[in-house]
């Protein structure tokens, strides 16, 4: 499932990379749970006792490693969405939960799309 295509296509990364970029990739869902976790921590911490002028330097370092993690998962997201819509679904499915690609479509098809999806994903987040 890890597969890279080598023929017919633009999209080649050196293998680590491209292993790297997948794991990104697979990571997104627990990206969002910390970023998640994050502001519940946060809103726990918070008794209702004025203290000060309410900045602190805990929650500025919580807000700037929340961010962290959003724009990589808004990297992933936004990325997604280059790929035709009819075609998200199966990459996603394929790289996330190793899933086999949806029939609608030859596999050669979603196998260029998800190339293109994770040599873009590579690309923006400084991997090449």
């Amino acid at each position: 499932m890890d597969y890279q295509r080598k023929k017919h296509t633009k999209y080649i990364l050196p293998r680590t990379v491209y292993h790297q970029t997948l794991w990104h990739i697979r990571d997104y869902y627990r990206l969002l749970e910390i970023a998640d976790n994050i502001i519940d921590a946060n809103d726990r911490s918070n008794d209702g006792t004025p203290r000060g002028n309410g900045l602190s330097d805990k929650i500025c370092a919580a807000v700037i490693k929340r961010e962290k993690f959003i724009k990589e998962a808004d990297l992933i997201h936004n990325t997604l969405k280059t790929i035709p819509i009819e075609y998200r679904k199966g990459v996603w499915n394929n790289i996330q939960f190793l899933q086999a690609y949806p029939l609608d479509a030859d596999r050669a098809t979603y196998g260029r799309y998800k190339s293109e999806f994770v040599y873009k994903v590579a690309e923006r987040l400084g991997l090449i």
